[in-house]
C-alpha cells in the first residue's frame, strides 16, 4: 500500500510490471471515489424517475388527462417542447371548426349567465370557482364544494401552516339603524348569548369588536332557536350618541326566518329592500347585494393580507368628501395605518385581541401586479402589542352613498388591461393614482385547548363589485382556496358541531335533505350490493331520530326538544363527567353536544353511541348475526314484480307487431311496489334505545380522522335524560360506538363540548 497513483502511472508509462497490493482498505478507496459515486448516483436517479415527456415535469395537481392530445392544457412554457415530442409519434387530426354562429361572444356569454342566474344566486367569484371547483346548489346559492384537484390534505396544511381562503358571501348582511335604546330593547326579546356577553355589552356596543348571538323566534319565550348570527355595531366618535346602526351577518339557510323574526319584533313594514316602522324610528336595510365576505385562516393569513393590500394615500376626491362628512377621519385614518403597520410582523393573528375590527381604505389591488409568493420567505417574529385597543372602527363602508359610489365608479378590467399594455416594462406597477376601496378586517380567533391557535385568521368585509379583484390579489399572494368541504372540516377539527343545530328549522331541513340523499344513493344500488341493516340491528341508518331517542329515554311523548347552548351548564356537565361535581340536574327534552375520541375504529356519520357495561372495558363486544324477518317477503315481491314486467314486455312486443295501442302501465302499482320494498329494507321503528345489544343514547353527526389529534374522533349529541344513567354506571368517560355497516363496538372517550 506504499505506492500511490502517481507511482503506478510512472511504472505503467515505462512498461514496467506493476504489482497490485494484496489488501484494499475500503474507507480510503471509497473516500477517493466519492465524487465518482455521487455522479453515478445522480445518473441512476435521473434515468429511473426523470421526466420522459414534457407534461411529466408538472406537479401532479397541474396534470390533465387531455394533455397528450391538446397542447393548450399545458402551461405556455411547455407547449413547444410537448408539440415537438408529439410529432415523433404523430399529431392527432385537427377537429372540424364549429360554426361561427354559436361562437362564445361576450354578449352571448353575458346573456347565458343572466339566464342561468334567474333561479339561483351566484357568488361574485362564481366564474372563478366554476372553472376549478365542484359546484353544488345549496341554500339558494350555487356554491363551491371542493377543488377539482386532490387537495384535501393540502387544504388542511394551509389552515395550519399557511393560509386557506374561502368566499363566505352566502352569509348575508342586514343593517338595523335607529335609536340605540329601541334596538337594544328589541333584540333582548329575540336574542340570547351563551357566553355571558349580550348584544349590549361594552365590548361590542362601541363598535370595536364583533360579537355573536343566538336568535330565537319572536314570542317563543326563547324555546324555538333560529341560529347563530354575527353582529357588529357602527363605531361613533360620540360615545353618548343616541342613534346607532347594527350589522347582522346571517347564514343563508335561515336568513328568511331571521329576517321575518326581526321585522315582527320591531313591527316593520316592507318597502322594496328597506323596512321601517310607523314613526320611522327603526329602519332595516338588506345589504346582501352590496357587501361580500371572505375568510382567511391559517398561520400565514396576516402575511398574505399585508402583501395583498396597499393602504390608500388619501389623494382622492372621494376620500376628501368622506373626510368632510366625518370630522376626525384624518386622526382615525392615521391610527388605523399605524396599527396596520404595527401588526405587520406578528407571527399569527391569534396574538391579536379577539374579534377586533380594523377598517382600512386600500388602493385598487389591480394596480400592483403581484407575483405568487413563496410562504417560506416570510419570517416568524414576535413583537409586543399595545394592551389597549385604539379607536379604529370608524369606516366609510357604513355610508350608503359611499358604498354605491365605490361600486359604481370602479375602473373596468378592460381599461386596466389597456393601461398595462402600454408599459414598456412588463409586470411593472402603475404610477397613476388608484381607486380607493374601503374594507373591514375582523380578527378570527383560533381554537382552544388541544387546538390552541389553530385556524386563526381574518374575515374581510368588502364592497361586492370589488370581490373578484381582491380575490385574485389574495390568491396571487399565496393563499389556497377551499369550499364547503373545507369549511365543514375546519369546524370538525375545532370540535364544533354543525352550524345548523338539530333543534332549528334550518337544521331539521338539512338533516332531512342529507337523509333523502343517502337513501336515494342506497336504493340506486342493486339488492346484492346493499348493506342489510336489519341483520346489523341498525334501525335508522340514514336518519337522526332525536325526538324518538328522547321519548325512549323519558318514557313519555315529547313535542319539542332543544340543544343545550349555555356554556355554564355545559361546563357543569363536564365537571360531573370528571367527578368534580357530585350532583347533576335532570335535563329533560334536551340534547347535549359531545365529542368522542377513539384509539381504535373511525366513527362515521349516523354511527350510534351506546352505554357500555363493566365487562366491555376489558373486551369490546360485537353484535351477533341476526335474521332478517323481511327477507322472504322481499324475495316474493321481487319475483312477482319480475313476472309482471315480463308480461308487460310480451304485450308490448305483440302490440308492436299487430300495430295495436296498449294501455299505459299502472304507475300507481309501480310506486306502491317501490314504497313497500323500501319499507321492507328499512322498516319504521318506535324503539331506538333497545334496538341492539347495548342501549343507544346518541348519534354521531360528524366523524372521521382528526389531523390535529392524530387519531379518529366524532362529534354528535346524546340524550340529556340518558346522561344521568351514564353517570350512575360509574364507568368514567368511556362509551361505545358502532358504525351502521359494522357489527363491532369500539371504545371511546366522551367529553362535553362547551364552546358551540
Amino acid at each position: 500500500m506504499g505506492e500511490t497513483y502517481d507511482t503506478f502511472q510512472a511504472a505503467s508509462s515505462c512498461n514496467n510490471r506493476v504489482d497490485l497490493p494484496p489488501v484494499l482498505e475500503l474507507t480510503k478507496f471509497s473516500f477517493a471515489r466519492c465524487n465518482e459515486i455521487e455522479v453515478m448516483r445522480k445518473h441512476l436517479a435521473a434515468s429511473s424517475s426523470g421526466a420522459k415527456v414534457a407534461f411529466q415535469k408538472l406537479p401532479k395537481h397541474m396534470r390533465r388527462r387531455a394533455m397528450s392530445h391538446n397542447a393548450k392544457r399545458l402551461p405556455r412554457r411547455l407547449r413547444e417542447i410537448h408539440l415537438s415530442q408529439m410529432k415523433k409519434s404523430g399529431l392527432p387530426p385537427k377537429q372540424k371548426r364549429p360554426s361561427r354562429k354559436y361562437r362564445r361572444k361576450p354578449s352571448n356569454i353575458l346573456k347565458e349567465y343572466a339566464r342561468r342566474k334567474l333561479n339561483i344566486n351566484w357568488l361574485n367569484t362564481h366564474i372563478w370557482h366554476a372553472k376549478r371547483f365542484h359546484m353544488i346548489e345549496k341554500w339558494g346559492f350555487k356554491l363551491p364544494l371542493s377543488p377539482c384537484d386532490k387537495s384535501f390534505t393540502a387544504c388542511y396544511r394551509a389552515t395550519k401552516n399557511y393560509c386557506l381562503l374561502q368566499d363566505i358571501s352566502y352569509f348575508k348582511c342586514i343593517e338595523v339603524s335607529g335609536k340605540k335604546v329601541l334596538i337594544v330593547n328589541g333584540f333582548k326579546k329575540i336574542s340570547i348569548n351563551n357566553n355571558g356577553l349580550s348584544i349590549t355589552s361594552k365590548a361590542f356596543i362601541n363598535g370595536y369588536r364583533q360579537g355573536e348571538t343566538t336568535l330565537f323566534q319572536y314570542g317563543s319565550n326563547f324555546e324555538k332557536p333560529i341560529g347563530l348570527v354575527d353582529f357588529l355595531w357602527k363605531s361613533n366618535i360620540d360615545v353618548k350618541a343616541e342613534v346607532g346602526a347594527l350589522w347582522l351577518w346571517i347564514h343563508a339557510a335561515f336568513y328568511e326566518e331571521a329576517l321575518k323574526t326581526i321585522t315582527e319584533c320591531f313591527s316593520l313594514d316592507s318597502d322594496n329592500e328597506k323596512f321601517s316602522n310607523l314613526d320611522k324610528s327603526i329602519t332595516l336595510k338588506e345589504l346582501k347585494t352590496e357587501l361580500n365576505r371572505f375568510r382567511l385562516i391559517g398561520f400565514q393569513s396576516n402575511k398574505i393580507v399585508h402583501n395583498s393590500f396597499d393602504v390608500c394615500n388619501f389623494e382622492n376626491n372621494l376620500i376628501e368628501d368622506f373626510k368632510k362628512s366625518f370630522g376626525k377621519a384624518e386622526e382615525i385614518r392615521k391610527n388605523q395605518n399605524l396599527y396596520w403597520d404595527e401588526i405587520k410582523s406578528i407571527s399569527s393573528t391569534n396574538s391579536l385581541p379577539p374579534h377586533i375590527i380594523l377598517p382600512l381604505i386600500i388602493n385598487d389591488p389591480r394596480m400592483k401586479l403581484r407575483q405568487k409568493q413563496d410562504l417560506s420567505e416570510f419570517s416568524d417574529s414576535n413583537i409586543i402589542l399595545r394592551s389597549d385597543i385604539p379607536i379604529l372602527a370608524a369606516s366609510p363602508l357604513w355610508d350608503e352613498l359611499f358604498r354605491k359610489t365605490v361600486n359604481c365608479n370602479k375602473t373596468s378590467d378592460n381599461a386596466i388591461a389597456k393601461l398595462r399594455s402600454t408599459h414598456l416594462i412588463p409586470k411593472s406597477n402603475f404610477s397613476m393614482s388608484a381607486d380607493p376601496v374601503p374594507i373591514m378586517l375582523i380578527q378570527k380567533p383560533g381554537g382552544r385547548n388541544d387546538t390552541l391557535g389553530y385556524s386563526s385568521g381574518w374575515d374581510i368585509i368588502l364592497p361586492s363589485s370589488w370581490a373578484k379583484p381582491i380575490w385574485i390579489s389574495l390568491i396571487m399572494s399565496g393563499a389556497r382556496c377551499g369550499g364547503l368541504r373545507e369549511f365543514q372540516h375546519n369546524a370538525f377539527e375545532l370540535d364544533k358541531p354543525n352550524f345548523l343545530h338539530p333543534d332549528t328549522l334550518a337544521g331539521e331541513k338539512e338533516d332531512q335533505t342529507t337523509s333523502e340523499e343517502c337513501t336515494k344513493t342506497y336504493f340506486r344500488k342493486p339488492p346484492n350490493k346493499r348493506t342489510n341493516f336489519n341483520k346489523y340491528k341498525i334501525v335508522s341508518p340514514f336518519k337522526f331520530n332525536w325526538k324518538l331517542l328522547i321519548e325512549n329515554w323519558q318514557n313519555c311523548r315529547v313535542d319539542n326538544f332543544y340543544v343545550i347552548r349555555d356554556r355554564k351548564k355545559l361546563i357543569d356537565l363536564q365537571n360531573c363527567l370528571n367527578q368534580k361535581k357530585s350532583s347533576c340536574l335532570l335535563l329533560t327534552n334536551s340534547l347535549i353536544p359531545v365529542k368522542l375520541e377513539c384509539k381504535r375504529g373511525v366513527p362515521k356519520k349516523f354511527a350510534i353511541i351506546c352505554l357500555p357495561q363493566e365487562k366491555d372495558l376489558k373486551k369490546n363486544p360485537s353484535e351477533g348475526k341476526h335474521h332478517d324477518p323481511n327477507q322472504k317477503e322481499r324475495k316474493l315481491l321481487r319475483d312477482q314484480h319480475k313476472t309482471m314486467l315480463k308480461k308487460l314486455r310480451r304485450k308490448r312486443k305483440t302490440g308492436k307487431k299487430l300495430n295495436k295501442h296498449l294501455e299505459s302501465v299502472d304507475k300507481e302499482e309501480l310506486s306502491k311496489y317501490s314504497a313497500r320494498m323500501k319499507q321492507l329494507w328499512i322498516p319504521e321503528t318506535n324503539n331506538v334505545k333497545n334496538s341492539c345489544l347495548r342501549d343507544v343514547f346518541g348519534f354521531i353527526s360528524e366523524g372521521g380522522f382528526s389531523y390535529t389529534l392524530g387519531h379518529a374522533k366524532g362529534i354528535g349529541y346524546i340524550s340529556g335524560a340518558a346522561f344521568n344513567t351514564f353517570l350512575e354506571s360509574n364507568l368514567g368517560d368511556k362509551v361505545l360506538f358502532r358504525n351502521t355497516n359494522s357489527r363491532y363496538y369500539y371504545a371511546a372517550k366522551l367529553s362535553v363540548i362547551s364552546d358551540l
